[in-house]
């Protein structure tokens, strides 16, 4: 379902009457911005939830232990880099490595702490599902020319710094 949350110039315009530091094209760029992230997303999720069974923290917490290759990493720091708390990946972690898509281990230098690496079938599932991923994600930005999107990287880059 979409939504329609984007106020007009017009509105923006009177609202700037009342307060003059706003700006109506960075308020409209922003929600823009917005909206066509949560399309994207919702469309690259659905794949992702139909075809492999996968939730997007999941799918997240994968591809961050495929990045490291061989090297695991402490179910603390995997929760800082997807983003979810320590809670939730211990949950997230328990049904991977039921399903055969982790190793979770003790951490050599200390008995208490436990390293999570992605075992051969998590390898191999990863490499399975990332290019037709990257494909889907080719795809939809299709729209734009290469010049285009490097310029909105560069956009992007901008704003989040």
């Amino acid at each position: 379902m979409k939504r329609e949350m984007i106020p007009s110039f017009a509105e923006l315009e009177r609202h700037k009457e009342l307060v003059p530091e706003i700006n109506p094209a960075a308020v409209i760029a922003m929600l823009r911005i917005k909206t066509v992230s949560e399309e994207i997303q919702d469309s690259i999720l659905d794949v992702l939830q139909q075809t492999y069974h996968l939730s997007e923290g999941k799918f997240c917490a994968l591809i961050v232990l495929h990045q490291r290759g061989g090297n695991g990493m402490a179910p603390s720091e995997l929760a800082e880099k997807v983003g979810v708390t320590r809670a939730t990946i211990s949950n997230m972690l328990q049904r991977m490595e039921r399903d055969g898509l982790v190793d979770i281990r003790p951490a050599e230098q200390d008995g208490r702490g436990k390293i999570v690496k992605l075992t051969q079938a998590g390898c191999d599932f990863m490499e399975e599902i990332l290019p037709p991923h990257y494909l889907r994600v080719s795809k939809l930005m299709e729209k734009l020319t290469e010049d285009e999107q490097k310029k909105l990287i560069m956009l992007l880059e901008k704003l989040s710094a």
